[in-house]
Protein backbone atom coordinates (compact mmCIF):
# COMPACT_ATOMS: atom_id res chain seq x y z
CA UNK A 1 0.00 0.00 0.00
CA UNK A 2 1.50 3.41 -0.54
CA UNK A 3 2.13 5.73 2.15
CA UNK A 4 -0.74 9.03 1.72
CA UNK A 5 0.93 10.65 4.47
CA UNK A 6 3.65 11.69 1.51
CA UNK A 7 1.23 12.43 -0.95
CA UNK A 8 -0.69 14.84 1.12
CA UNK A 9 1.74 16.47 3.82
CA UNK A 10 4.54 18.46 3.35
CA UNK A 11 7.89 16.81 4.43
CA UNK A 12 10.90 18.31 6.30
CA UNK A 13 13.53 18.85 4.22
CA UNK A 14 17.17 19.19 5.77
CA UNK A 15 17.12 23.01 5.42
CA UNK A 16 13.56 22.94 7.76
CA UNK A 17 16.14 21.76 10.80
CA UNK A 18 17.12 24.57 12.44
CA UNK A 19 13.16 25.66 12.63
CA UNK A 20 12.08 22.47 13.61
CA UNK A 21 14.57 22.07 16.34
CA UNK A 22 13.45 25.86 17.58
CA UNK A 23 9.81 24.48 17.76
CA UNK A 24 11.32 21.71 19.99
CA UNK A 25 12.86 24.29 22.09
CA UNK A 26 9.56 26.72 22.32
CA UNK A 27 7.99 23.55 23.67
CA UNK A 28 10.95 22.04 25.83
CA UNK A 29 9.21 21.34 29.30
CA UNK A 30 6.77 18.57 26.94
CA UNK A 31 9.89 17.47 24.57
CA UNK A 32 12.60 17.77 27.27
CA UNK A 33 14.37 14.43 25.22
CA UNK A 34 14.62 15.31 21.66
CA UNK A 35 17.73 14.79 20.17
CA UNK A 36 19.21 16.63 16.97
CA UNK A 37 20.65 13.50 15.69
CA UNK A 38 17.70 11.36 15.63
CA UNK A 39 15.37 14.56 14.24
CA UNK A 40 18.11 14.39 11.49
CA UNK A 41 17.56 10.85 10.96
CA UNK A 42 14.09 10.87 10.64
CA UNK A 43 14.12 14.03 8.29
CA UNK A 44 16.07 11.63 5.80
CA UNK A 45 13.80 9.01 6.21
CA UNK A 46 11.17 11.59 5.36
CA UNK A 47 9.17 11.19 8.75
CA UNK A 48 8.44 14.36 10.15
CA UNK A 49 6.00 16.61 8.51
CA UNK A 50 6.91 20.33 8.58
CA UNK A 51 3.83 22.40 7.23
CA UNK A 52 2.75 25.91 8.59
CA UNK A 53 4.81 25.70 11.17
CA UNK A 54 3.37 22.27 12.47
CA UNK A 55 5.65 19.54 12.81
CA UNK A 56 4.58 15.84 13.49
CA UNK A 57 7.29 13.30 13.78
CA UNK A 58 5.76 9.32 13.27
CA UNK A 59 6.86 5.87 11.84
CA UNK A 60 5.50 2.46 10.67
CA UNK A 61 5.73 -0.48 12.61
CA UNK A 62 7.71 -2.88 10.56
CA UNK A 63 6.29 -5.81 13.18
CA UNK A 64 4.38 -6.20 16.17
CA UNK A 65 5.10 -4.28 18.75
CA UNK A 66 4.61 -4.01 22.41
CA UNK A 67 3.36 0.36 23.24
CA UNK A 68 3.07 -0.18 27.02
CA UNK A 69 0.87 -3.40 27.12
CA UNK A 70 -0.99 -2.49 23.80
CA UNK A 71 0.47 -4.84 20.85
CA UNK A 72 0.59 -2.76 17.53
CA UNK A 73 0.59 -4.57 14.45
CA UNK A 74 2.78 -4.29 11.34
CA UNK A 75 1.66 -0.96 9.69
CA UNK A 76 0.53 0.94 12.25
CA UNK A 77 1.05 4.88 12.62
CA UNK A 78 3.37 5.39 15.72
CA UNK A 79 2.75 9.40 16.05
CA UNK A 80 5.81 10.39 18.22
CA UNK A 81 5.39 14.21 18.40
CA UNK A 82 3.53 16.91 17.25
CA UNK A 83 4.07 20.68 17.92
CA UNK A 84 3.06 23.51 16.78
CA UNK A 85 5.10 27.22 16.13
CA UNK A 86 1.90 29.23 17.06
CA UNK A 87 -0.27 27.58 19.15
CA UNK A 88 -4.00 28.51 19.03
CA UNK A 89 -4.30 29.60 15.43
CA UNK A 90 -5.95 26.34 14.39
CA UNK A 91 -2.83 25.19 12.32
CA UNK A 92 -2.28 22.33 14.33
CA UNK A 93 -5.72 20.87 13.82
CA UNK A 94 -5.65 21.74 10.31
CA UNK A 95 -2.27 19.76 9.62
CA UNK A 96 -3.24 16.92 12.44
CA UNK A 97 -6.52 16.63 10.90
CA UNK A 98 -4.98 15.66 7.11
CA UNK A 99 -2.43 13.93 8.76
CA UNK A 100 -5.10 11.28 10.14
CA UNK A 101 -7.77 11.61 8.13
CA UNK A 102 -5.88 11.90 4.52
CA UNK A 103 -2.61 10.24 5.25
CA UNK A 104 -3.62 7.38 7.93
CA UNK A 105 -7.11 6.87 6.91
CA UNK A 106 -6.84 3.26 6.43
CA UNK A 107 -3.94 2.99 9.79
CA UNK A 108 -4.38 2.58 13.31
CA UNK A 109 -2.61 5.40 14.95
CA UNK A 110 -1.11 4.90 17.92
CA UNK A 111 0.63 7.47 20.02
CA UNK A 112 2.00 8.33 23.78
CA UNK A 113 1.34 11.65 26.27
CA UNK A 114 2.45 11.94 29.51
CA UNK A 115 -0.88 12.01 31.71
CA UNK A 116 -0.14 15.49 33.27
CA UNK A 117 -0.38 17.05 29.69
CA UNK A 118 -4.20 17.65 30.79
CA UNK A 119 -4.13 19.71 26.90
CA UNK A 120 -2.74 17.19 24.38
CA UNK A 121 -4.93 14.79 26.00
CA UNK A 122 -7.76 16.19 25.60
CA UNK A 123 -6.77 17.14 21.60
CA UNK A 124 -6.41 13.39 21.05
CA UNK A 125 -9.33 12.62 23.06
CA UNK A 126 -11.63 14.92 20.70
CA UNK A 127 -10.45 13.18 17.74
CA UNK A 128 -11.62 10.02 18.75
CA UNK A 129 -8.46 8.06 20.37
CA UNK A 130 -8.63 6.10 23.66
CA UNK A 131 -6.55 5.06 25.91
CA UNK A 132 -5.74 1.43 25.71
CA UNK A 133 -3.32 1.18 28.10
CA UNK A 134 -0.43 3.10 30.39
CA UNK A 135 3.55 3.43 29.73
CA UNK A 136 6.07 4.73 31.50
CA UNK A 137 9.50 6.24 30.91
CA UNK A 138 12.92 6.87 32.11
CA UNK A 139 15.66 5.63 33.91
CA UNK A 140 13.60 4.35 36.95
CA UNK A 141 10.07 4.92 35.30
CA UNK A 142 9.28 8.76 36.69
CA UNK A 143 7.79 9.58 34.09
CA UNK A 144 3.74 8.41 33.70
CA UNK A 145 1.56 8.19 30.35
CA UNK A 146 -1.19 7.26 28.34
CA UNK A 147 -0.93 5.27 24.97
CA UNK A 148 -4.09 6.59 22.99
CA UNK A 149 -5.26 4.58 20.01
CA UNK A 150 -7.63 5.79 16.58
CA UNK A 151 -8.63 2.81 15.18
CA UNK A 152 -9.47 3.13 11.49
CA UNK A 153 -7.82 0.48 9.55
CA UNK A 154 -10.18 -2.31 7.86
CA UNK A 155 -10.70 -5.50 9.78
CA UNK A 156 -10.03 -8.29 6.96
CA UNK A 157 -6.97 -10.32 6.40
CA UNK A 158 -4.46 -9.34 4.14
CA UNK A 159 -4.43 -5.66 3.93
CA UNK A 160 -1.00 -4.87 4.85
CA UNK A 161 0.40 -7.77 2.49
Amino acid sequence: MIDRIHEVLSHATKDDYEQIMDVFKLHKAYFPHIRGDKIRRMIDDQNVVWEDGVLITWNRYKRKQRVGTYEAQRGDCILHQIAARDQGNGSAKKVFEKFIHNGNEKRDVLLSVRSENKRARAFYEKYGFKIVSDIEWGKTKQVKGKVYLLEQKPYYEGYYD
